[in-house]
């Protein structure tokens, strides 16, 4: 029998229309995050939404691509809002390493892990965000900001990675990337038969 490969025409950069989605993705959810929220905040918090979906996607997807979400959205929020910039992007991209990363171990089919690992990021949020800030000098009371705000803001970061996963989920379907070996036949020793 002869096997036939057939090669991938190659193609230049192409922007896809998933990536774009996921860019507007974040971007709206950023702007909600940043212009929305402080103003309607929800039990005195404003939710991470910009963090919570790139942890959902963490959760969900088998690639890097959380990674990516975690920085531009983190550099997104630290454009939009007060904090100095690269405090969330690095901050962002770290916890979706972390919290994200161990999600590889369970079955992402369901919404419990998503909104644990949520909850989790919130939890290590909080404190390191707040230390990032006093060490580049503002003042920041720990008490106030961390211990009396911090079991709110899971409860609220938990419901909002809820709502978040079913639009992440279908994110998730859109930038996935595509299958790359596509082979005809079979090989032995390197050469097609």
């Amino acid at each position: 029998m002869i096997a036939a490969r057939f090669p991938r025409p190659r193609r230049r950069w192409q922007l896809r229309t998933g990536a774009v989605g996921a860019a507007l993705l974040l971007l709206m959810l950023g702007l909600l995050q940043t212009s929305v929220f402080p103003s309607f905040a929800i039990a005195g918090i404003r939710p991470a939404l910009v963090l919570m979906a790139a942890v959902t996607l963490a959760t969900v997807s088998d690639d890097s691509r959380a990674l990516y979400w975690g920085f531009l959205g983190g550099l997104v929020v630290d454009l939009l809002s007060a904090t100095p910039t690269g405090v969330n992007a690095l901050l962002f991209t770290l916890l979706v390493y972390i919290v994200g990363g161990q999600g590889r171990r369970f079955d992402r089919a369901n919404l419990v892990f998503p909104v644990l690992a949520g909850a989790a990021a919130t939890v290590l949020y909080y404190p390191a965000v707040v230390l990032t800030l006093q060490v580049q000098g503002f003042d920041i009371d720990w008490g106030q900001q961390v211990w009396d705000r911090l079991p709110r803001a899971v409860a609220v970061n938990a419901g909002a990675t809820t709502l978040l996963y079913p639009v992440v989920r279908l994110a998730d379907r859109w930038t996935r990337p595509e299958n790359t070996a596509r082979y005809v036949g079979h090989t032995r020793g390197g050469r097609f038969d």
